[in-house]
């Protein structure tokens, strides 16, 4: 095709102008090459999002990406600085392509200080900007938003020619276009006439486009749809956002010159633009900033060791290259001058390091082995010379392959956050296994002890950017963030954008709604939808029998299905990484464009083009359990007095903590807690830390199925199977099941002789299953083991199945190994630091009700007491109370009380801390600010107990609250005003105790005390749990009897069978099945010492309709069902009755012990038989008399001794001096009926 007949699409928007563009990248590029387009624009409103997606796919389809942006450009000199000037100023439209990549630059600078500095509803940039940054831009006189059309509908054509004329002297006339549109809109076409002039006038050329905002032209329908998502309203809304006509699609060259067949160079000029565009975006280059040694330091005198290092990197890479077939290499002094530039420093750093981490000197070592003659026999030495050559070899790969920056400036800002005592985690990912990141203390795992790999990380087989992603603690992770902002500059350190699409749910919810679909079919339709990640709706509509059916007779979900396929996947909207942060070597905007996301830099572009950049990403996670660590930690130290405690150095094998592990009491440990994992560390009986790894590896899907075998292994060893003996040692450390992708890497280079960088390389191609590179591999496998170990082809193969089957789910040990060392910490600290522990994991989780209560639960089975809050004791996060060998208890933090929070808390704290404890509530509301601690606060607290000390009722002071607060604020007014009564002048000389005297008086005590009841339920609205009591506590203990297990019982032997438990209803979940629209609903369940998931399915739900209210005394009877995969035990039930009779109905028998030599004794038995008498009733009573010391006979009383055990009744017979115990029994719960396939196959 000839260069006058191309036509080039110069205005198009992708879905990245959100909710306005409806066009993904991927099918705009393809739709652009099947119509022969040779070259297609981007200009999103406003934006820069998609820019490098948008460069990358039009290249892969042959098409000539053209950068731009269709900006928002306030047609005056300055943009106002206040709002309410801001609001005057009109912004317009404008459209801009990048000519080179200097007008690359001035683009994203243009389009990132319109977001930075001139947001206001969009990103606006003023005249004098634009004149600033227009080199190597092209601009467009625009749509009929755009300043000239706007002008030209007004009826002002002096001041469309003025603005031409302005634009012309920013871009001049060689690289200023008119731009004429027409869409069939009547405005456009009356515009196109004066634009026409205009560019006779000034001798501009004229380009015709179209104003793309979706690829075929049925996509109208779902774009319309798309707005009224973006604005709120509903298709049939009259007085809506809706485009005037149905021709803003990827039009083809042909409709385009019908369209425009009286300015046919319009469309010529396209091509012309097209050719003036040559962008290269800088893919490939490295941006990481040099890091800046300090200038006092100066480090030279090890200059021979240096040299050494950057020897051993030029025969590793020779080795690699010969290999290869390629030319070796020799590094010039000026090559070796400029790696020793920072390496000299990273050298010193890691010779100090290597000291303090294993106690060995490097020189030292050197010159000791350099004095041997012959083979090194002191083991001391062998191995410090077998450390010194392995941070040689590492220090050499990663100060030749350019990453010596790059460590330095992790370890600066690691460094940084330790010396201020901000909690920094062991390591995450391959990291964990270099040497050189453990002795800069960068990772806190040994790579010697625990067996990892640097090949891993980092390899000149395979040159991949290493990535430390650094753990902090989550209160203090930003002042990392912000050190690193400082060091390197505010534009140069962003965090990362990230993008939310459209679903296919969510787009079907969406469409349904501006449809004015109910919500009910609206979710029913998207129910149908599998629960599979990233489903697309094609594949719904595949695997879903009904979606597919529903789709053929219902045309409202064919519709809604047929647009959400146009949509799902385009992007909703814009968020910050959670820890991604970028750094660069210069002003970021030199490279990418910026924006602003909750109040801090971020990228335009998402995390894989900011790095595709150069641009160096670093993960700064915010991790709770280092925080709950470090709380314990101080508390460790200051409240147990233990100055010098550091959990970093605590022994890997405490017995307490594998006791702990062992019976799987893993509640609050790190990556241990759940269901399935408490049953694996149980089944496994974990006796070391290297299980731990092992666990945290295979407690995955896929790598689940070897957990059997693993566990078998360990009990018994004859079991493992090795597939050869030179493999033993490492096969026997995970008892038989190659766990970790470093032993497969191992294994190769043991058995075939592979180098570790070439066994990483098997280890992907095995674990990403690519065919013609296993195929490859299994040669030089097959090749290796004959030619290292003649080993046979058969044999070799076997080994090589072997390898693959597990590297398909090897995990990397490094990671694990981290992740252990934190599981281990936390199990440290619980099983020998249990109250200091429990504190700071429940202040973990403040705000979070249900944690909370799940977390007082399990302090409670430790035996550990969680105290209510007390406005004299409590501080602003749950404190551990210390009580000598009794243990400890835990006194709950007064911001965790819900509606007072952190501000309220703190002028507490301040106000005790300052002044002393509060003498009573009358005394508090005089010394603290009640408009700060206000009513409400004063409400919450005084429900909870925390004015109990008082000794007032808490209804009372409820019922007081108002009268107080008016007197205290009357007082304060007299204060004010200078004022003071007779009874002030006389309280001068009256004592502390009058005081106290005073503050018991003035409450209204004539209402009713606060009802049990009413307490404990404020205590769980208000605290997540009861703290005085519980309501069960109503039954005396006979629920207990009714209940089918305790808190402790392992409930996975039970399977299938039948339970009832007695407890309150709490956190009613309502839901409705896929497949049916069913309804049911799931709760939690608390007795008096433990907390169950109830699970009640569709027909037990119909059967028990009302019975779902929070707070309601109930008895559950159900199923219990073990789902062995998950390893968790579910509670399915069938029936929910009211708690009292339920009691009444299923205790079978009580049985009371008694003392007959108690002088009480025949006192019993007649209260007893007066009780049976007065009180006949379907529950057996029996009488055990004790014999002698734990041992006792069972009275066989009469068969009519039978009776209706109230609470009160039991309570009093219970408290009789006579009875050393009790006990009862509840009836069976009924086994459910097995279905009738399910009956034939046991």
């Amino acid at each position: 095709m000839s260069a006058d007949k191309e036509f080039v699409h110069l205005h198009v928007h992708t879905d990245y102008s959100l909710l306005d563009g409806c066009s993904r990248i991927d099918r705009l590029c393809s739709r652009a090459a099947e119509l022969g387009m040779k070259a297609l624009s981007i200009t999103d409103h406003g934006v820069l999002f998609g820019l490098a997606s948008f460069f990358k796919q039009a290249q892969k389809h042959g098409i000539k990406p053209l950068l731009g942006c269709e900006i928002y450009l306030v047609y005056e000199d300055k943009l106002a600085e206040v709002n309410e000037l801001r609001a005057k100023q009109k912004s317009h439209h404008m459209g801009l392509l990048a000519r080179n990549f200097t007008g690359y630059q001035n683009l994203t600078k243009l389009v990132s200080a319109g977001h930075v500095h001139g947001f206001y509803r969009n990103p606006r940039v003023d005249m004098t900007q634009l004149a600033e940054h227009s080199e190597g831009l092209i601009g467009f006189s625009g749509c009929l938003a755009a300043v000239i059309p706007q002008k030209i509908m007004e009826g002002d054509l002096a001041g469309a020619r003025e603005a031409c004329s302005r634009f012309i002297d920013i871009f001049t006339k060689e690289f200023f276009f008119i731009e004429l549109m027409d869409h069939g809109i009547s405005e456009q076409q009356q515009c196109n006439v004066e634009l026409l002039k205009i560019a006779k006038e000034f001798d501009l050329k004229v380009v015709c486009t179209n104003d793309v905002h979706y690829v075929g032209k049925d996509d109208w329908r779902p774009h319309d749809s798309l707005l009224c998502i973006q604005t709120g309203a509903r298709l049939h809304d009259e007085k809506r956002l809706r485009y005037d006509s149905h021709q803003f699609y990827l039009k083809s060259r042909e409709e385009m010159e019908l369209a425009f067949s009286e300015v046919k160079e319009g469309i010529i000029n396209t091509s012309a633009v097209a050719e003036m565009c040559e962008v290269e975006l800088p893919f490939g280059q490295d941006h990481y900033p040099v890091f800046e040694k300090p200038v006092e330091l100066s480090y030279n005198k090890d200059k021979v060791n240096f040299e050494r290092v950057l020897d051993i990197y030029v025969e590793s890479k020779n080795k690699v290259l010969v290999r290869e077939g390629q030319e070796p290499i020799t590094l010039s002094n000026e090559e070796r001058s400029k790696f020793a530039s920072n390496g000299l420093y990273l050298f010193e750093l890691c010779k100090e390091g290597l000291e303090e981490r294993y106690g060995a000197n490097y020189d030292s070592v050197r010159a000791r082995a350099a004095a041997v003659e012959g083979e090194i026999e002191d083991e001391e030495l062998k191995r410090s010379v077998r450390l010194c050559d392995q941070l040689d070899y590492e220090l050499a790969i990663i100060i030749g392959t350019g990453f010596t920056d790059y460590f330095l400036i992790v370890w600066d800002f690691i460094k940084w956050a330790r010396d201020r005592g901000i909690p920094v985690g062991p390591g995450r990912g391959s990291g964990a296994g270099c040497v050189v990141a453990y002795v800069l203390k960068i990772t806190d795992i040994d790579p010697f002890r625990f067996g990892l790999l640097f090949e891993r990380m980092l390899n000149l087989e395979r040159v991949s950017p290493p990535d430390f992603d650094v753990d902090f603690c989550m209160r203090r992770r930003d002042e990392v963030v912000n050190y690193v902002r400082d060091k390197y500059g505010e534009d140069r350190v962003a965090n990362i954008i990230t993008f939310g699409t459209f679903g296919a749910k969510m787009i079907v919810r969406d469409l349904a709604r501006v449809n004015d679909i109910p919500f009910g079919e609206a979710d029913k339709i998207a129910k149908m939808i599998p629960d599979e990640l990233n489903i697309s709706l094609d594949d719904a509509v595949t695997k879903s029998a009904e979606l597919q059916d529903e789709v053929k007779r219902n045309e409202v979900a064919r519709k809604i299905i047929d647009q959400g396929k146009v949509i799902e996947g385009m992007v909703r909207n814009t968020g910050k990484h959670a820890c991604g942060v970028i750094i660069a070597d210069q002003p970021i905007t030199n490279l990418i464009p910026v924006t602003m996301q909750e109040g801090d830099l971020t990228t335009q572009y998402p995390k894989g083009p900011s790095e595709d950049l150069g641009l160096l990403k670093m993960d700064f996670l915010g991790l709770k359990n280092l925080t709950v660590v470090s709380d314990c930690q101080e508390s460790i130290r200051n409240i147990r007095g233990e100055k010098d405690f550091d959990i970093e150095k605590v022994s890997l094998d405490d017995e307490l903590t594998f006791k702990l592990l062992g019976e799987a009491r893993t509640i609050g440990v790190f990556q241990l807690e759940s269901g399935g994992m408490q049953g694996l560390c149980r089944q496994l009986e974990v006796s070391s830390i290297d299980e731990i790894v092992a666990l945290i590896a295979l407690y995955r899907p896929g790598p689940m199925q070897f957990i059997p075998q693993y566990i078998k292994g360990k009990k018994d060893r004859s079991t493992i199977e090795v597939p050869h003996p030179l493999v033993k040692e490492l096969v026997e450390e995970t008892y038989g099941v190659l766990v970790y992708q470093e032993q497969v890497m191992q294994a190769a280079q043991i058995i075939a002789g592979y180098t570790l960088g070439g066994a990483d390389i098997l280890r992907r191609a095995m674990g990403k299953k690519i065919k013609s590179v296993m195929d490859q591999q299994k040669d030089v496998f097959v090749k290796g083991a004959k030619e290292t170990n003649n080993i046979d082809r058969k044999k070799a193969e076997a080994i090589f199945g072997i390898l693959e089957k597990f590297a398909q789910y090897g995990f990397n040990k490094s990671h694990s190994a981290a992740y252990a060392m934190i599981s281990y910490r936390t199990a440290y600290l619980k099983a020998n630091y249990p109250v200091e522990y429990m504190a700071a994991l429940l202040s973990s989780e403040l705000g979070n009700a249900d944690k909370v209560s799940h977390f007082v639960e399990e302090a409670d089975s430790m035996g550990i007491v969680v105290l209510g809050p007390d406005v004299n004791e409590s501080r602003e996060s749950f404190t551990p109370v210390l009580d000598g060998e009794a243990g400890g208890r835990i006194r709950f933090g007064l911001a965790a009380v819900k509606g007072v929070g952190d501000a309220a808390a703190r002028l507490i704290l301040e106000e005790r801390d300052e002044r002393g404890a509060f003498e009573g509530f009358r005394d508090f509301i005089e010394r603290v600010d009640t408009k700060a601690c206000n009513r409400r606060v004063l409400e919450c607290l005084i429900k909870t107990g925390a004015f109990d000390y008082a000794g007032v009722d808490r209804q009372h002071m409820l019922d007081s609250l108002d009268g107080m607060l008016n007197e205290v604020a009357d007082l304060e007014k007299d204060k004010a005003s200078g004022q003071a009564n007779m009874f002030d002048m006389l309280a001068d000389d009256s004592s502390s105790d009058d005081k106290a005297s005073s503050d018991q008086s003035g409450f209204n005590t004539s209402g009713s005390l606060m009802e049990n009841l009413t307490k404990l339920e404020y205590e769980r609205e208000l605290l997540g749990f009861y703290i005085s009591g519980h309501p069960v506590n109503q039954f005396a203990g006979l629920d207990q009897y009714v209940n089918s297990f305790g808190p402790d019982e392992d409930l996975k032997q039970w399977d299938r069978e039948g339970f009832r438990l007695v407890g309150v209803i709490n956190n009613v979940v309502k839901r409705l099945t896929k497949k049916d629209n069913r309804p049911w609903c799931y709760f939690s369940l608390s007795t008096l010492k433990s907390t169950h998931q109830v699970n009640v399915f569709p027909d037990a739900y119909e059967a028990n309709l009302g019975q779902f209210e929070d707070g309601a005394l109930v008895c559950v009877t159900g199923e219990i069902r073990y789902d062995s995969e998950r390893s968790e035990v579910r509670l399915n039930a069938s029936h929910l009755g009211a708690a009292d009779k339920a009691i009444q109905a299923f205790l079978n028998s009580v049985t009371f012990y008694v003392d007959p030599a108690e002088p009480d004794f025949s006192d019993f038995i007649s209260t007893l038989s007066d009780f049976l008498q007065n009180h006949e009733g379907p529950t057996e009573v029996k009488l055990g008399v004790m014999v002698e010391p734990g041992k006792a006979l069972i009275a066989e009383l009469a068969q009519s001794l039978h009776a209706r055990l109230s609470p009160e009744g039991f309570k009093k017979l219970k408290a009789h001096p006579a009875v050393r115990r009790v006990t009862g029994e509840g009836k069976n719960a009924p086994t459910p009926e097995r279905p009738r396939w399910e009956r034939a196959s046991a």
